[in-house]
C-alpha cells in the first residue's frame, strides 16, 4: 500500500497546520471579540463627539450646524436611522458592527460626521 505523504511531508504540514493555529488564536485574543468591548465613535469635523457603547441599546441625536442625524445602537451594532441630508448614504449604509472595525465606517459628508468603532480605552 502506497503512502500518502512521506514522514517528512507529514511533519511539515503538522508543522504549518500548528503554526497557522498558534497565529490565528494569537490574534483572535489579541483582537477582543468579547462583547461589551466596542464603542461606536462619532467625530464631528474630526473631533470626538461621543462615544456610545455596543453592548447598550441606546439612541443619540446628533445636532450640528450642517443637520441633524439620528444614530442607533442596537443589538452590538451602530447605524444611522434618519438623517436631514440630502443624499442619505448615512443611513443607506446599514449596520456597522465590531466585525468590521478596521474596514469600514459611516459617513455623513453633507454634516462631517464620521462614525467607526474602535475598542473601549483606545482614544
Amino acid at each position: 500500500m502506497k503512502k500518502l505523504f512521506s514522514r517528512r511531508e507529514a511533519v511539515l504540514l503538522l508543522s504549518l497546520l500548528l503554526i497557522a493555529g498558534a497565529l490565528f488564536l494569537i490574534l483572535f485574543l489579541l483582537r477582543g471579540e468579547g462583547d461589551g468591548e466596542w464603542d461606536a465613535v462619532i467625530r464631528y469635523r474630526g473631533q470626538t463627539v461621543a462615544r456610545l457603547p455596543l453592548d447598550v441599546d441606546t439612541e443619540y441625536e446628533f445636532e450640528c450646524e450642517e443637520g441633524v442625524n439620528r444614530i442607533v445602537v442596537r443589538d452590538g451594532a451602530v447605524l444611522v436611522e434618519s438623517a436631514d441630508c440630502k443624499n442619505q448614504i448615512c443611513v443607506r449604509h446599514g449596520t456597522l458592527v465590531p466585525a468590521d472595525a478596521d474596514v469600514d465606517f459611516i459617513s455623513c459628508a453633507p454634516h462631517r460626521l464620521l462614525i467607526v468603532i474602535e475598542r473601549r480605552g483606545s482614544e
